[in-house]
């Protein structure tokens, strides 16, 4: 079916309905009849359409079209087919007949449903009333709009008849047809390798629990099936394979054991093996509080696996994308390894001894080295392209973020919803004991993620204060270590730490003093106020504020006055004989190299320090300033940095710590053993005063006799 449409031509005599010349008369028009495709009324065209017209001046105008003239006095007349895609800039069009009308719509393949102005359904179908519709329009703008009613009309494209819905709104643009309408009516081809990801439409009311696990029902029960894909080992040719002595089972783990290695075989995740293998492991038996788990040790087929290196994410990885978010769910990979398959050349390198016979693993078995990273790698390639999810290892984590909560729980179901559909597609299990739904604040990889920031396990904390002083060298390494895992809490941790450290120095003789008992009190005083880190904002400005002491370094990553991030270090004894200018300059070098991952490629850095001497160094011209000093600035030019005074109390990394940790030494045991120390220092001083004399003695003895040799009292020794 052909419309023919004629072209405008310059004219004094044209017609002001079609803009072309012709006898008098509305049935010599051929615009008569038609309808306007600028304002959607009848008997004129779009080119002559003096609504358009009056709309030329308006910023907000959503489209604008435009009819070239033709410099042709003759009638031109253009063709256009209905069904026909065409494009207009960077948007396409299609003129389908709904409801025995012609209309223009828009191709949008990003719409998840067909919309429509009132007006326009007011010519197609003014008496036709609408359906009752609660779902909510999220604009691309984040705004959200209300449906006036479901519009169901019928349509007409290429002979064959289709039945589309259309949410009605108070909006003046054409019509916008749906990616899946657009599929259903050929007017787009996916030719996309992977399986396309539908989203349904917003829900009117928000998503709960029990819609989620009703409606993936599969997701969360089903039994564990594989991901796509293979997974392969990589040997190393030059090292030989081994065949390990079988081991015993204990007589009392014998009946589970084997329980569970014949769930395993009906799940297929293990299969028997008789044929000759080149390598054979020994089982290890893993009790967990419901379970058994069936692992294998491979100390030497993980020797002759080849690393497929691949970046492990991690924590810091997350933080950054976080500033908004207010809603968190947490999901959980159930069997996270047996859900990825082997090859069958690896499957028998992953064969192992049991009391029943030997087998092998068909899934990717716990105890690999390589396991790890491939699973890693494995996830992130399931979950490629999910805005708001977070997989680090068998954790899943989905983010709502928006200026508000509604804003946020629509955005956080929104992409829980497109998790769901991913996991669906690809197979991916999850265990439903280990989901957290729509919780406020999540613990994730040793931290507690919060709408109001980033705060300290409290399992961490209340580990470190349960904890006892340390009694050998082992037990400060272990103090010590576990401390530094909560460091972002804790400005000068180091030097807090600064006694501890020097327990743990080689060739040091463990002598435990009263300094190492107030070291340990005030490090769980300081576990105990760790405070709530706001999250990095890229769009927000920077400030660092850096400090140095006698023994440590430390340095604070602010946005808007809120601590970001601290860290620490300690001093090495070359740097403790620094000056203090230069101790200073250090400290701001460290908080760079430490801070690098949010600070480099960033504009208008401040860096905070009290130290006033300092400000000058750094408006000097670079060869002005000490040798020492110039390698450090130079280290600082990969930054924006504008370094500014701030008084110390003002600083957020202050003395602080120091000072508790100065006035906490000067107890009654502590005064007693200075006492006793300048007593000694006293008599060792004497001894040395009797044995510097008769040093000097036989010195000048030595010099007179030389003198004499020589013939000069000159000589220069």
């Amino acid at each position: 079916m052909l419309i023919l449409q004629p072209t405008a031509v310059d004219n004094p005599n044209t017609c002001r309905y079609c803009g072309i010349s012709h006898g008098r008369g509305k049935e010599h028009c051929p615009a008569y009849g038609k309808i306007c495709k600028s304002c959607g009324t009848a008997n004129h065209f779009a080119r002559v359409c003096m609504k358009s017209k009056r709309k030329e001046g308006k910023v907000h105008s959503m489209e604008t079209n435009t009819d070239e003239g033709n410099d042709s006095t003759e009638d031109v007349y253009a063709s256009e087919c209905i069904g026909a895609v065409r494009a207009k800039g960077q948007k396409w069009f299609v003129t389908l007949l709904l409801n025995n009308k012609p209309q223009q719509c828009q191709l949008d393949s990003g719409a998840t449903c067909n919309v429509m102005s009132l007006k326009d359904k007011r010519r197609l179908a003014p008496r036709d009333k609408l359906t009752q519709s609660s779902t909510k329009l999220k604009l691309y703008s984040g705004q959200f709009m209300t449906s006036l009613g479901l519009f169901v009309t019928e349509c007409v494209l290429r002979g064959q008849k289709y039945t589309l819905e259309f949410e009605i709104v108070e909006a003046s643009q054409q019509p916008l047809l749906s990616g899946s309408t657009c599929e259903r009516l050929g007017l787009i081809n996916f030719t996309i390798p992977v399986d396309l990801n539908i989203i349904d439409k917003v829900q009117a009311g928000p998503l709960s629990k029990e819609t989620l696990l009703s409606k993936y029902h599969d997701v969360f029960n089903a039994p564990v099936e594989s991901v796509p894909g293979e997974v392969h080992f990589e040997l190393d040719a030059e090292i030989q394979p081994v065949q390990c002595a079988p081991r015993n089972v204990p007589v009392a783990m014998k009946a589970a054991t084997k329980a569970q290695l014949d769930k395993y075989e009906a799940d297929g995740h293990i299969i028997s093996v008789t044929e000759p293998t080149d390598w054979i492991s020994n089982m290890v038996i893993v009790k967990k509080p419901d379970k058994l788990r069936i692992c294998i040790d491979p100390k030497h087929l993980n020797r002759a696996l080849r690393r497929s290196h691949y970046i492990m994410p991690t924590l810091e990885d997350v933080l950054y994308k976080l500033p908004k978010a207010r809603v968190f769910t947490l999901v959980d990979a159930r069997d996270a390894f047996l859900q990825c398959k082997l090859d069958e050349p690896s499957s028998y390198m992953t064969t192992f001894w049991t009391p029943w016979g030997r087998k092998r693993w068909l899934k990717l078995p716990f105890g690999v080295s390589v396991a790890p990273e491939v699973y890693q790698r494995k996830q992130h390639e399931l979950l490629m392209g999910l805005s708001g999810v977070e997989p680090i290892a068998d954790d899943i984590l989905v983010v709502g973020c928006g200026d508000s909560d509604e804003e946020a729980e629509c955005d956080h179901d929104a992409k829980l919803l497109a998790l769901m559909v991913r996991c669906r597609q690809v197979k991916l299990r999850l265990s439903i004991k280990k989901l957290q739904f729509k919780v406020p604040e999540v613990r994730f990889h040793g931290h507690i993620l919060s709408s109001t920031g980033l705060k300290a396990d409290p399992e961490k904390v209340k580990a470190v204060l349960e904890m006892p002083h340390p009694s050998d060298v082992k037990g400060v390494q272990r103090f010590v270590g576990f401390v530094t895992y909560l460091a972002k809490f804790l400005p000068r941790l180091s030097e807090v730490c600064e006694p501890l450290r020097r327990l743990m120095d080689k060739d040091t003789i463990w002598h435990w003093l009263p300094k190492h008992d107030a070291a340990v009190r005030e490090i769980k005083q300081l576990v105990t106020q760790t405070p709530v880190l706001r999250y990095y904002n890229v769009s927000k400005p920077v400030t660092i504020q850096s400090d140095s002491s006698q023994y440590g370094l430390g340095c604070c990553l602010m946005q808007e006055g809120q601590p970001v991030a601290f860290a620490s270090r300690a001093l090495t004894p070359t740097e403790q004989n620094y000056a203090q200018i230069e101790k200073e300059c250090l400290s701001i070098v460290f908080a760079c190299q430490r801070f690098h991952h949010y600070l480099y490629g960033r504009d208008n850095i401040t860096a905070e320090t009290d130290h006033k001497p300092l400000i000058a160094i750094f408006s000097k011209p670079l060869l002005n300033a000490p040798k020492r000093l110039q390698s450090m600035l130079l280290a600082l030019q990969n930054y924006n940095l504008k370094v500014v005074y701030k008084p110390g109390p003002e600083m957020y990394v202050s003395d602080t710590s120091a000072g508790l940790l100065h006035q906490a030494l000067t107890h009654a045991p502590c005064m007693n053993n200075t006492q006793c120390a300048a007593c000694k220092q006293s008599k060792w001083m004497l001894n040395t005063s009797t044995r510097l004399t008769t040093l000097m003695l036989r010195t000048s003895a030595l010099y007179k006799s030389d003198s004499t040799q020589t013939g000069t009292g000159n000589s220069r020794h």
